[in-house]
C-alpha cells in the first residue's frame, strides 16, 4: 500500500492546557482518523501516548508527529486488536515504556457496506472481532491493572449508527449498538472500583477508511450521513464536566 502523507490535518486542534499531564494513554487505531487526532490532542494535553495500529501507511507516523509537532512523548506498537496476545502486549508496552496506564481508548474499528444476506461468515466475523470483541480484549488486558490501582479510564468509540442505524451496514450498526450497552454494563461492574467506563458516539467522520466506503451521489439515500473532518475524543478541564468522556462515571457521548 502506498504511503499517505498528510499536511496540517488537525488545523482546528485547540492548544493544550495540561489537562492530562503525566497521564499514560493507550490508543488503538491511532495512526488515522479519530484515533490520530485524539493521540495528538492527548499529547498536547500532556499525556504520554502508546499509539497502537495495524498499519503504518500514513506519514508521518503518529508517534513521530507527536514528537515533532507537540514535543511530546509517544511510542508506536503494531497491534492487531483481533488478537488477545497483541492487546496484552500493548498494555505491557505502556508499562515497560512509561511505568503505568491511566487511559485505554478502544478506537480501532471496521465496517463492510453490504446487506446482511450478502455477508460471508468471514466478513461478519471480521467486523465483530474488530469492533466488539476488540473492546472485550482490550478491557480484559488492562482491567487487572486498573483494579489493582483502584482507578482508570476505558473509553470506546461507538457510533450514532449504533443508535439510529444506517443502510447496508448491518455488522457495523450491530457491533456499535452492542458497544453502547456493554459500556453501561461495565460501568455497573467497575464503577464501584474507581474505574470509569464510557463510550463516544461520533457521527460520520471523513477518515481514510470511511471515505473509501462512501457511496456515490446516485447511490446515496436521504438517510445518508453528513461527513465531517476527523475530531478528537473530548478531554475535560481540571474540573469534571458532563461533556467530558474521561471524567464521567458512565455516559454515552454524542
Amino acid at each position: 500500500m502506498a504511503e499517505i502523507i498528510l499536511k496540517d490535518e488537525h488545523e482546528m486542534l485547540r492548544p493544550g492546557l495540561g489537562r492530562l499531564k503525566n497521564k499514560i494513554a493507550v490508543i488503538t487505531g491511532a495512526n488515522s482518523g479519530i484515533g490520530r487526532a485524539t493521540a495528538r490532542l492527548f499529547a498536547r494535553e500532556g499525556a504520554k501516548v502508546v499509539c497502537c495500529d495495524i498499519q503504518e501507511t500514513i506519514s508521518p507516523r503518529i508517534d513521530q508527529l507527536i514528537k515533532e509537532k507537540e514535543d511530546g512523548q509517544a511510542v508506536f506498537a503494531t497491534i492487531d486488536v483481533t488478537k488477545q496476545e497483541d492487546c496484552d502486549r500493548m498494555i505491557k508496552t505502556a508499562l515497560d515504556s512509561f511505568g503505568d496506564v491511566d487511559i485505554l481508548y478502544n478506537n480501532a474499528g471496521a465496517g463492510i457496506r453490504k446487506k446482511l444476506h450478502e455477508h460471508t461468515d468471514e466478513e461478519w466475523n471480521f467486523v465483530l472481532n474488530t469492533n466488539l470483541n476488540a473492546m472485550f480484549r482490550g478491557a480484559r488486558a488492562v482491567l487487572p491493572h486498573f483494579i489493582k490501582k483502584k482507578s482508570g479510564n476505558i473509553v470506546t468509540t461507538a457510533s450514532t449508527f449504533g443508535l439510529l442505524a444506517s443502510p447496508e451496514y448491518p455488522g457495523y450498526c450491530a457491533t456499535k449498538a452492542a458497544i453502547i450497552n456493554l459500556t453501561r454494563e461495565m460501568a455497573l461492574d467497575y464503577g464501584p472500583l474507581g474505574i470509569r467506563i464510557n463510550c463516544v458516539c461520533p457521527g460520520a467522520i471523513e477518515t481514510p477508511r470511511f471515505s473509501s466506503s462512501k457511496r456515490s451521489e446516485s447511490e446515496a439515500t436521504a438517510s445518508e450521513p453528513v461527513w465531517r473532518k476527523p475530531v478528537a475524543l473530548p478531554v475535560s478541564a481540571s474540573r469534571p464536566r458532563k461533556s467530558s468522556a474521561l471524567y464521567c462515571a458512565s455516559r454515552v457521548m454524542l
